[in-house]
């Protein structure tokens, strides 16, 4: 009986065993899930370690999260750092003479003493700016054959009255270099110059001047298309309250931007149908670009370490993310070393680093750190446009000039909030594309701004 009673009782002890067992496996598996939905969150993704941007950031970034190391130097002038001052005109716009009429110690008259320079001084200043207002006159005159021949207007004279050149290139100035809303720049014209001119008629010059500038937005794309390293980006923007795309493909002369619904490859196929074949692609790995035909591709470095460092971030255990940073920081120094001649010959450095990119993409990586996996796995596929910096020295390591063209549409967002029509976002596209390029040519952008508004508007 007794013996009954213990197996039963083991038989029991057995079975809460095996329920526990079962318990606690479950839990240590909850227990693995929550320490990494718990690590994603210490470790979220944001415009310091990742491609996002700085609006997407939940809370103000740290300084100590850029890529930036310190230079120990205090802020500000350093030591040795020449000066500037301001420096007075050679030929001034006007002289006023200052000279006493009469003593101020004994009162007598000194009109006819002869002055004696004693100093001068200079003041800067921007008198009151009145619009200039050109009135067009046509006369007829009859031959003595009887004919009545009449003058003609002039090109800008093209109603009865009308904006020049001037007005046109200046509100394009206003709209795509400084980043003045429209009823900002109405106000600006209405202070400044006197001119009452309404937001609707702003909007319309800046149409136009888009439409005068179609000419020379068409030869950036052409020069685009035939450079041979290509910078290209995308970024969101918005269009009367719906997602939109800003495109840019830029190279250190030029700035091709261009505005669509879509961030998929049918965008780059549309503006460029035969690709770049002769072109090396700089780009932030964006799957679309690896679809098109082109001579070549260079993932942007900049983008690989955020990336890296967000994973050393998340996953401390492991030493994989530390050794791949090392490497790309190693490249980035032998590009500063390369002398031209250098990237057609054998460099041992640059062999050895090949070699090691190779054994660091073999090594196995635990299958728990899957963002780590995902990004190895990455590298592996596209390990032939790691390094094309290294064999010409015309590709730059990284894409952040492309980045700072996308960062223009940013800044009139933050600005302006929207833009309120696809035709508005090209106009902008356009005219940032030449203000882009005018600035790469070390050239006045108002002044060539001023040469395209004196066009005739496009047919």
């Amino acid at each position: 009986m007794i013996r009954e009673e213990l197996k039963k009782r083991v038989k029991e002890l057995e079975e809460q065993l095996s329920d526990q067992g079962q318990q606690i496996v479950s839990l240590l598996q909850k227990i693995e899930q929550l320490e990494k939905e718990l690590s994603l969150y210490r470790n979220r993704n944001n415009s310091s370690n990742s491609s996002l941007p700085p609006s997407s950031d939940p809370f103000r970034v740290r300084r100590t999260e850029s890529l930036r190391e310190s230079t120990g130097k205090k802020p500000g002038g350093q030591s040795g750092h020449k000066g500037e001052t301001l420096e007075m005109h050679a030929e001034p716009t006007a002289v006023i003479r200052h000279e006493p009429c009469y003593c101020t110690h004994c009162g007598k008259d000194l009109l006819d003493a002869a002055p004696e320079f004693a100093g001068k001084r200079q003041v800067i200043d921007i008198p009151p700016i009145h619009p200039e207002i050109i009135e067009h006159q046509i006369y007829r005159k009859q031959c003595s054959c009887g004919h009545v021949t009449q003058g003609d207007y002039p090109a800008e004279a093209h109603s009865s009255i009308c904006y020049g050149a001037g007005i046109q290139a200046l509100t394009a100035y206003f709209h795509a270099r400084q980043y003045i809303p429209y009823e900002r720049m109405e106000e600006l014209y209405r202070d400044l110059f006197g001119l009452s001119i309404s937001s609707g008629t702003l909007v319309s010059l800046t149409g136009k001047f888009s439409e005068k500038a179609s000419g020379v937005y068409a030869a950036i794309h052409d020069r685009v298309l035939h450079s041979p390293v290509v910078g290209a980006d995308e970024t969101g923007t918005c269009i009367n309250g719906k997602n939109a795309w800003s495109w840019v493909f830029q190279t250190p002369d030029v700035t091709f931007i261009h505005t669509d619904s879509s961030r998929g490859k049918a965008v780059i196929e549309a503006l460029f149908p035969d690709g770049f074949p002769r072109t090396t692609l700089v780009h932030d790995c964006w799957k679309p670009y690896f679809g098109i035909h082109t001579g070549g591709h260079q993932i942007c470095t900049a983008h690989l370490l955020r990336e890296l460092k967000y994973l050393d971030k998340l996953y401390p255990q492991q030493e994989w993310t530390g050794h791949f940073t090392a490497l790309l920081h190693r490249a980035l120094e032998l590009k500063k070393t390369l002398l031209p001649s250098d990237y057609l010959q054998p460099v041992e450095e640059r062999t050895a680093m090949e070699g090691q990119l190779e054994r660091l993409l073999a090594r196995g990586i635990d299958s728990k750190y899957e963002k780590l996996t995902v990004f190895r796995e990455r590298m592996v596929r596209y390990r032939k446009y790691l390094f094309p910096f290294l064999y010409d020295w015309k590709i730059p390591p990284d894409n952040n000039a492309s980045e700072r063209a996308m960062r223009t549409f940013k800044v009139k967002l933050k600005v302006s909030g929207l833009f309120r029509s696809p035709e508005g976002a090209n106009a902008f596209a356009v005219i940032r594309s030449v203000i882009d390029t005018t600035i790469k040519n070390a050239q006045n952008v108002l002044k060539a701004l001023v040469l395209i508004s004196g066009l005739p508007a496009a047919e």
